[in-house]
């Protein structure tokens, strides 16, 4: 892998993490596409770590409320735990059931893009207003994501808005999921790594700093565009991408 692919799947990752789009998804169906191998896995860990910084980031204006009010960290903790119960579970047999099976893939993705349509905010609850129940079904709903093309993004954000919360809480809400489900990614990265081997810092730097900045970015456009158009941007661009890549698998 050359610096110029680094920093190409730096940006699919910074941006997809976010959106309601489906990182594995996109990292899956358009490698073969683009012609890429799958990385090592120093530079999984470092795209992990670009996004996670990201959030970290991001999420500053909102960390006072969790000074305000502690138990949204512990529910926040509590809806980690059904994901990572079934990821530890599940993971595998999921992988290697669906990772290979490309028009499956864009099949999920159309088909969710479709419930984007479909959900709107429905009362007016905020962050604050948070319970153990809410948070555990949230954390259940992210168990979906395991499967390439649900999102963890969209599948929280859907859950949320149908328990009534701020479209803006929701969104804050998932990005706090999001803090939990890639530092514990890049933690086990991490620890899986060989730390003794050599780090092509060349190759993978590129990456890191891209999928850092897009992830910025792509925080700033999820809270902007589901402020004022809900779901359905990210609905029709699941639908003409997964239409795109199931032409593309098919023929």
């Amino acid at each position: 892998m050359n610096p110029v692919q680094s920093m190409l799947l730096g940006l699919i990752q910074g941006l997809t993490e976010f959106l309601p789009v489906s990182s594995s998804a996109h990292l899956i169906l358009l490698r073969p596409i683009l012609g890429f191998g799958d990385p090592d896995l120093w530079f999984d860990v470092l795209l992990h770590g670009g996004t996670l910084f990201a959030v970290l980031l991001f999420m500053i204006p909102q960390y006072h409320r969790l000074w305000k009010k502690p138990s949204i960290i512990w529910y926040v903790i509590l809806a980690t735990i059904p994901a990572g119960i079934f990821g530890t579970l599940f993971e595998s047999s999921v992988e290697s059931q669906v990772r290979n099976n490309y028009g499956l893939i864009a099949v999920i993705l159309i088909v969710v893009g479709l419930i984007f349509f479909f959900i709107k905010e429905r009362g007016n609850r905020y962050l604050e207003e948070m319970n153990w129940n809410s948070a555990l079904l949230i954390g259940l709903s992210q168990a979906l994501a395991l499967i390439p093309g649900v999102s963890r993004s969209g599948i929280t954000l859907i859950t949320a808005l149908l328990l009534g919360f701020r479209r803006e809480d929701a969104v804050f809400f998932s990005f706090l999921l999001s803090i939990t489900t890639i530092g514990g990614a890049f933690a086990k990265g991490l620890m899986e790594v060989n730390s003794s081997g050599r780090i092509p810092w060349v190759t993978i730097l590129p990456g890191f700093m891209v999928s850092f900045i897009s992830g910025l970015i792509a925080c700033f456009l999820l809270l902007r565009i589901v402020q004022n158009k809900e779901l359905k941007p990210f609905g029709f661009y699941r639908i003409i991408f997964g239409a795109l890549c199931l032409a593309y698998f098919l023929t």
